[in-house]
């Protein structure tokens, strides 16, 4: 399990500002809509929806990165929650977003079922396609993780649209791009395991069972030897409009 509080998440969230900036245009949103930020880390789409004019609530299960978020976004609710368990009554937002966030839940109907409940308007939300470089150096990871801890992997591929669509119902799907910079595969590689969260979840369990070194070279090997590093990644973006909408 990643303890989002660990390390710090702040240099991936600047490296997913693009995305956030995507998804808050595709959002729609005016002047006065309720916006909830959901798993907001560092306030990347809070912050851009303030300034479209939202009034903001974000929820994130680290209290750390909530204090980063509110530091950065000011005027707003911020709350620690997780999506399997929102503290709102129903329908009490116009745009629900969730920037590669639930993505990480350890439920996905619960939180398929909350996002639908406190939507009036419609929630968007993102989800990496399983395809390219990145995709295969942290698949790398996350199997032999799995493997290590004897739990399951990828219990649910919120990449696969038709997986989506069977949680939400209808939903809208648009395919986006995002490039990763670095110096190098290797220094790409050691800022992960040693900033991520999830990167030093990984390091930890596979140290402790010895693997570390072997996993780490197949998935340095999946990025390649490019100098500098630079990998595009697809993702999702799903929308989903709100039952009572209609």
């Amino acid at each position: 399990m990643v303890d989002w509080d660990r390390g710090s998440y702040e240099d991936t969230a600047t490296e997913l500002a693009p995305a956030a900036a995507h998804v808050v245009q595709r959002a729609g949103i005016e002047e006065g809509h309720t916006v909830l930020d959901l798993g907001t880390g560092t306030g990347n789409v809070a912050a851009l929806a303030a300034q479209a004019g939202a009034q903001i609530t974000a929820v994130d299960p680290s209290p750390r990165l909530l204090e980063v978020a509110r530091a950065r976004v000011g005027e707003g609710e911020f709350k620690v929650a997780k999506a399997e368990d929102l503290p709102f009554d129903d329908q009490s937002f116009d745009r629900v977003l969730s920037l590669f966030a639930v993505i990480f839940s350890e439920e996905p109907e619960k939180a398929a079922k909350e996002i639908l409940r406190v939507t009036r308007g419609k929630a968007l939300f993102t989800a990496w396609e399983p395809v390219g470089l990145m995709n295969d150096a942290l698949g790398i990871l996350g199997r032999a993780t799995s493997e290590a801890a004897q739990t399951p992997h990828r219990r649910f591929d919120w990449g696969n649209p038709d997986n989506v669509k069977e949680l939400f119902g209808d939903i809208g799907v648009e395919r986006a791009r995002i490039t990763f910079e670095a110096p190098s595969a290797e220094q790409y590689l050691q800022r992960f395991e040693t900033r991520h969260p999830a990167g030093m979840a990984f390091r930890d369990v596979l140290t402790r069972n010895g693997n570390y070194p072997d996993v780490r070279a197949q998935a340095l090997a999946a990025l390649g030897d490019d100098r500098p590093l630079r990998v595009t990644s697809s993702y999702f973006i799903f929308t989903v409009e709100s039952r009572a909408a209609g």
